[in-house]
């Protein structure tokens, strides 16, 4: 049944940029598949959160990326959160086996098994993008952009933005390891590695993208629709938090794929942390910031330190 709203005192008292339609809140599960599913492409329903803010470009209250749909990693928090709820339940801990939704006007009872395993058989048949062009999974052929990897989101109203290249993917693949198959999981890993590993971070967006940009400029207002007053924020830029997922991904998967692989990530682990660690070093904050501009150029409108950044080297050290 989900949930379905107009947001309180919707308007510029609570939002100057977003449109109206922005402020209407729909979320669900897709009863065919378990997928958590909301938004439209008005709102910014994730962490990739850029509305529009320039008149000039005719950018103000359109979002840079709605997301819309079911996002990678929000599907695969939901099913982490859901195995999770089900092995307490197995083991009596949790007095709960099921959830009770309205549908069609009638009360129906989903346990966690059974949503558990919905998840579970629909993710990879319909995020994985397929290197076999006739694959008859693939609902838009046409707009596959890169084989071998998995898409951003399903089910998005601007349906080529499902295709996009981004490091969303890798997040799903820590916290719900077991949606993935070790070799696709890996293949897709190494695209993300050749497209999206900087320096520090990792690119927001694959830069063969034709909307992507590297270098974020939150002053900057001009005719440019993609870049005025910082639009390409998560278009592009090298954001810190999500190398983190990237690389416990690497990790996590390097193992299924024999020793040699498994020794080959951990050296390489270790040297993308070491730069991490020359950059504490000398900060000024000692701290790690949210993001650089292309190839870890410093970028003045990024925070100089945030603690996810922190958190997800952490995270990474535990997983070493």
């Amino acid at each position: 049944q989900g949930i379905q709203f107009r947001e309180r005192n919707a308007g510029p008292q609570i939002d100057r940029n977003m449109k109206d339609e922005g402020f209407n809140i729909t979320a669900g599960i897709d009863e065919e598949t378990g997928f958590v599913y909301g938004g439209n492409r008005f709102n910014c329903g994730t962490w990739m959160d850029k509305m529009g803010e320039s008149d000039r470009a005719r950018n103000r209250g359109i979002p840079a990326t709605p997301r819309d749909g079911s996002a990678v990693e929000i599907v695969g928090l939901c099913k982490s959160a859901v195995r999770w709820l089900l092995e307490l339940s197995k083991k009596n801990i949790f007095p709960y086996h099921e959830v009770r939704v309205k549908r069609h006007g009638k009360v129906v009872a989903v346990s966690y098994d059974e949503w558990n395993r919905k998840i579970q058989n629909n993710f990879e048949k319909l995020f994985h993008v397929s290197e076999d062009p006739s694959d008859p999974n693939e609902k838009h052929p046409n707009l596959v952009h890169k084989r071998g990897i998995y898409k951003d989101s399903y089910g998005a109203s601007s349906p080529w933005c499902d295709y996009q290249l981004r490091p969303n993917f890798t997040i799903a693949m820590v916290v719900a390891p077991e949606l993935f198959t070790a070799e696709k999981a890996w293949k897709a890993l190494e695209i993300a590695e050749k497209k999206l590993l900087g320096p520090l971070g990792m690119k927001t967006l694959d830069p063969d993208d034709m909307v992507y940009c590297g270098v974020y400029d939150n002053a900057l207002d001009n005719d440019n629709y993609n870049l005025a007053r910082g639009f390409n924020y998560h278009q592009g830029p090298e954001w810190l938090w999500p190398i983190g997922y990237f690389l416990r991904a690497k990790l996590y998967f390097s193992k299924m794929m024999g020793p040699e692989t498994a020794a080959k990530t951990v050296f390489l682990v270790k040297n993308v942390l070491s730069r991490h660690y020359v950059h504490l070093e000398r900060s000024p904050w000692k701290g790690l910031p949210e993001l650089t501009n292309e190839n870890g150029q410093y970028c003045p409108f990024s925070c100089e330190t945030q603690a996810w950044s922190m958190a997800v080297v952490l995270e990474t050290l535990y997983d070493l």
